[in-house]
């Protein structure tokens, strides 16, 4: 396997997101700040039907990925 697919797969190659996608996502939405991301992503969110992020992105992290897009476009639900 070449570096390039070990990175995740993204929406460059058509492949659903990777759960490392989703905490680098966190991390920017944080300004870097990983233990905020954390401390995010093991809380109950509104946009995912009271569901801890931690847990939806295990099957579903582009569920997770979008709601972290409309939370950085001030859309909260």
């Amino acid at each position: 396997m070449t570096e390039k697919g070990l990175e995740g797969g993204g929406e460059a190659s058509g492949a659903p997101p990777s759960e490392i996608e989703v905490w680098q996502a966190a991390i920017a939405m944080f300004g870097g700040d990983r233990a905020a991301a954390e401390a995010w992503l093991h809380q109950e969110a509104i946009g995912l039907g009271w569901q801890r992020p931690i847990d939806v992105m295990e099957q579903e992290a582009q569920r997770v990925l979008d709601l972290i897009m409309r939370i950085d476009h001030g859309v909260y639900t």
